[in-house]
């Protein structure tokens, strides 16, 4: 079922929770207290540096793209489960996945990456714009960037039963990413998305609006620790099914440390993801927070 058999009723009902919350987000931002900032007079109207160290914190993006003309090799390991403790070294001797993948900078503004992901064979091409960075003024009090993602299983073609056709391999994610820079050291982010899969499981919805909060706040220059916090809208006025409410995905929580260097980012951290595209996560995600259903993983990413 494609988002276009929903009615225009619900399609408003849908942006306008999303046009609420980004309201909403911009102007806790425009209401802040004063900014902690130096202000030179000169400088006043640079863009804001150092909101975040990468382009992905944990299991999301953000607003920052790769310089003009840079590349950045990203490595994403995800292990296993840490429920069975000793068993398989809390996961680390368990089954793993992991994502390898290049980004390279167009402009200082645009970003265009692909990337291999060994669960389901994803492949990956993805693209990011930076519309508003933030100014050390205040003026702009914000940074905003929009990111869209297109998955491809290619897995075989027996995976897709009968009736097959090449769209059934293909999963979208995008979503608008708005973040602040409150001061030297601490930056919080808010990202609304939206994520379609042309073909999903049984009882699967193929639409899912979700919202994610997370932020970072330095420790020393290099380090910092850092948080994530992804809610699915399982909207009953968009289901597909009867009974789809039993397979409605959870809610991630993502937390852990970031080292930072000119050339190097290295995060490690426990999340409820087990996948890396964010589609999938948003879509299949059954780990629950309060079961403590939690796994590492680690980032790495190298500029050149």
């Amino acid at each position: 079922m494609l988002i276009s058999k929903y009615t225009i009723k619900k399609s408003t009902k849908i942006i306008y929770t999303w046009f609420l919350s980004i309201v909403l987000f911009l102007t806790l931002s425009l209401t802040a207290t004063q900014s902690c900032f130096a202000q030179d007079d000169e400088f006043a109207n640079e863009p804001v540096s150092g909101t975040f160290e990468s382009g992905l914190l944990g299991e999301t993006q953000t607003t920052v793209t790769p310089y003009a003309g840079e590349f950045g090799l990203h490595v994403q390991h995800r292990f296993g489960l840490i429920e069975n403790g000793i068993e398989d070294v809390f996961g680390i001797y368990s089954t793993s996945n992991i994502r390898m993948g290049i980004d390279y900078g167009i402009t200082e503004k645009f970003m265009l990456g692909y990337g291999y992901t060994k669960e389901y064979k994803l492949q990956e091409f993805h693209g990011k714009y930076r519309v508003l960075s933030q100014t050390e003024s205040n003026s702009i009090p914000v940074s905003v960037a929009l990111y869209g993602n297109l998955s491809i299983n290619s897995q075989d073609d027996e995976v897709f039963g009968n009736d097959y056709s090449f769209s059934d391999r293909v999963g979208y994610f995008s979503q608008v990413i708005v973040a602040k820079k409150f001061n030297e050291t601490f930056s919080l982010q808010f990202a609304p998305s939206f994520t379609h899969f042309n073909k999903t499981d049984s009882l699967v919805e193929h639409d899912k609006f979700a919202l994610s909060l997370s932020g970072r706040a330095k420790v020393s220059s290099s380090m910092s620790l850092f948080f994530e916090y992804d809610q699915p809208l399982n909207i009953d006025d968009m289901r597909e099914f009867a009974n789809s409410d039993q397979t409605d995905p959870e809610a991630n929580l993502s937390f852990g440390m970031e080292i930072g260097t000119s050339t190097h980012v290295f995060q490690v951290f426990m999340s409820n993801y087990e996948g890396i595209t964010p589609q999938r996560n948003i879509l299949y995600n059954k780990n629950k927070i309060g079961d403590g259903d939690f796994l590492l993983g680690f980032n790495i990413l190298v500029r050149f």
